[in-house]
C-alpha cells in the first residue's frame, strides 16, 4: 500500500489541462468533427468516421452547438431554427446515421489515420430515426440517406454505392436500438465503447462487419427520392425494412468477441500481478495460453531522490500484430524513492481515474481492432501425408466460415497455413476437421494447440 506521506505528496503535486474546441460549426451551420484512429486502410478510416459521428451526436445533445452558436453573430436566423430542431430531436433520440454527412480524404498522422465528417444543414424530422425494438414484429422499418460515387477500381457505380451506403446505415440504426434494449447484458462490451467511440460509433461498427459477413440483413427497401451530388455523386433515401432476428444473433456475436477478451500478460513482477488484477477488475478474461497479448514495460526515472513511473503498455497477438498501445503520464507524480517505491508508483497509476481511463480506451480499441481485422491470426500445421490433394488447401480454407486472410506454404514435411479466424480456437479446430475432409487422405489426428495460436495435425 501507499504510505501516508506519498499520498500526500501525491495530492500536493499540480495538475495542468488543455482545452480545446472540440468541433467547427460554419457559417451556414454545418457540424465538423475531426477524428484519428490507429492503423492504416479501411478498417481505421472507418473507425475514425464512427468516432467522429458520435462526438458530433454528443457536442449536439449536450447543447454545446447552440451554445457556441449564441455567440456568432453572424448566423442567420435559419440557421439558428436548424441548430435549435436538430438539439432537439438529438436530445429526443433522433439518429444522426440517417442524416446526410460529407467525410474529408483520410490523413496519415503519424500511427494513425484521420478524417473530418461533416454534418451538413438539412431538413430534419422524428421520422429520421428508428423507432423501439419490438418483440412482437419480425422487422424494423426505417428510413434512411445514403451517399455514393463511382469506384472505378471496384467497376461500382454511383447510385450503387449510396444504395450500399444507405443499406448500411439502416443496419447501423437497427442495431443501436437493439444494442439500447441490451446494454445491461453487454455492459463490459459497453463500459468498453463508451470510452472509445459510445453507442452510436459502436452501432456503426457492427454495422460495418455485418455488411462484410453476413447477408439477408435488409428484407426489402424501396428507393424513397434522389438526387445529384457534387463531383458526380448520388443521393438516396430509402425505406428499408430490416430482419430483426438476424441483427441480434449476429451483433450479439460481435459484442461477445469484443466484450469477453482473452488475454495474457506478460510484464516484470510486481507489474504483472497488479495489471492482472486490474485487468480482472475490468471484466477481462486472463489466460497465459491466450493468443492475445498485453505486454507492459515499465521504466523508473529517478531524480533528486524521487521517482517517477514510465508504462508503455502494447496488446499484440502472437504473430506479432500490434492492435493499440498506451502510454501513463510519468508528469502527474513523484515519490520519494524507496524499496517499495515502484508498487506505490504502479498503484496510484492504475488509481487515477484518468489514467486508467486511458488504458481502458486503448484496450477497447484493441480489442475493437481484432474483430475489424476478422479475428487474430492462427498458424495451422498439416503434415503433407494426411493431404490427398494438397493444392485445394487454400481454396478450402478460404471457403471456411470466419475465416479471413488465408495464406499457404509449404515447409518440408508440413503445409502451413495462417488465416484470421472470428471465433474460438476450439470451433476453428472443429471447423477444420470438417472442411477437410473431401481433400484428406486419411483420417486427422487430435489436434495439438499451443497458446490459442498454432494448431499443428502432427
Amino acid at each position: 500500500m501507499i504510505k501516508a506521506s506519498a499520498v500526500g505528496l501525491a495530492l500536493l503535486l499540480p495538475t495542468w489541462a488543455t482545452v480545446a474546441q472540440d468541433f467547427s460549426l460554419s457559417g451556414n451551420g454545418d457540424i465538423s468533427v475531426n477524428r484519428c484512429a490507429y492503423g492504416r486502410g479501411a478498417p481505421a478510416i472507418e473507425q475514425a468516421k464512427a468516432s467522429a459521428l458520435a462526438e458530433i451526436s454528443r457536442v449536439v445533445s449536450s447543447s454545446k452547438v447552440l451554445s457556441v452558436a449564441t455567440t456568432r453573430e453572424e448566423l442567420s436566423s435559419a440557421t439558428m431554427e436548424w441548430l435549435q430542431q436538430l438539439t432537439t430531436l438529438q436530445q429526443e433520440g433522433i439518429d444522426l446515421r440517417g442524416l446526410r454527412t460529407q467525410v474529408s480524404t483520410p490523413e496519415l498522422m503519424g500511427s494513425d489515420t484521420c478524417v473530418t465528417v461533416t454534418l451538413v444543414k438539412q431538413p430534419v424530422s422524428k421520422n429520421s430515426s428508428a423507432t423501439a425494438w419490438d418483440n412482437a414484429e419480425t422487422t424494423v422499418s426505417v428510413t434512411v440517406v445514403g451517399e455514393g460515387w463511382r469506384d472505378n477500381k471496384q467497376g461500382i457505380s454511383a447510385r450503387e454505392n449510396a444504395e450500399l451506403d444507405a443499406l448500411r446505415r439502416a443496419i447501423s440504426q437497427v442495431v443501436g436500438v437493439w444494442l439500447t434494449e441490451q446494454r445491461t447484458q453487454y455492459s463490459n462490451s459497453a463500459a468498453y465503447t463508451s470510452e472509445t467511440q459510445n453507442s452510436m460509433a459502436m452501432s456503426d461498427f457492427v454495422a460495418q462487419q455485418l455488411q462484410t459477413k453476413s447477408s439477408g440483413m435488409v428484407k426489402q427497401w424501396r428507393l424513397v427520392d434522389s438526387k445529384a451530388l457534387p463531383n458526380n455523386g448520388v443521393e438516396v433515401t430509402i425505406r428499408a425494412d430490416v430482419e430483426k432476428q438476424k441483427i441480434a444473433l449476429a451483433t450479439a456475436n460481435i459484442m461477445q468477441q469484443i466484450g469477453s477478451p482473452r488475454v495474457s500478460v506478460t510484464a516484470p513482477s510486481p507489474l504483472d500481478n497488479e495489471l492482472k488484477q486490474w485487468l480482472s477488475k475490468q471484466g477481462v478474461e486472463l489466460s497465459d495460453k491466450a493468443n492475445l497479448l498485453l505486454v507492459a514495460e515499465p521504466r523508473m526515472i529517478e531524480r533528486n531522490g524521487t521517482s517517477r513511473l514510465d508504462l508503455r503498455v502494447t496488446v499484440n497477438d502472437r504473430a506479432g500484430n500490434q492492435y493499440g498501445s498506451w502510454r501513463n503520464d510519468s508528469s502527474l507524480i513523484a515519490l520519494p524513492s524507496s524499496d517499495t517505491v515502484l508498487y506505490d508508483l504502479i498503484d496510484v497509476h492504475l488509481s487515477l481515474e484518468e489514467q486508467s481511463k486511458g488504458l481502458r480506451k486503448q484496450l477497447g480499441d484493441a480489442f475493437v481492432r481484432v474483430v475489424q481485422e476478422g479475428g487474430l491470426l492462427h498458424d495451422i500445421w498439416i503434415n503433407s501425408d494426411y493431404l490427398a490433394q494438397p493444392d485445394r488447401l487454400s481454396s478450402v480454407l478460404s471457403t471456411l466460415g470466419g475465416a479471413k486472410d488465408v495464406s499457404v506454404a509449404h515447409d518440408g514435411q508440413f503445409y502451413k497455413a495462417q488465416l484470421r479466424f472470428s471465433g474460438k480456437t476450439g470451433d476453428l479446430v472443429a471447423a477444420l476437421r470438417q472442411s477437410l475432409k473431401p481433400i484428406i487422405a486419411v483420417d486427422l489426428p487430435k489436434a495439438t494447440v499451443a497458446n490459442e495460436f498454432s494448431i499443428r495435425f502432427n
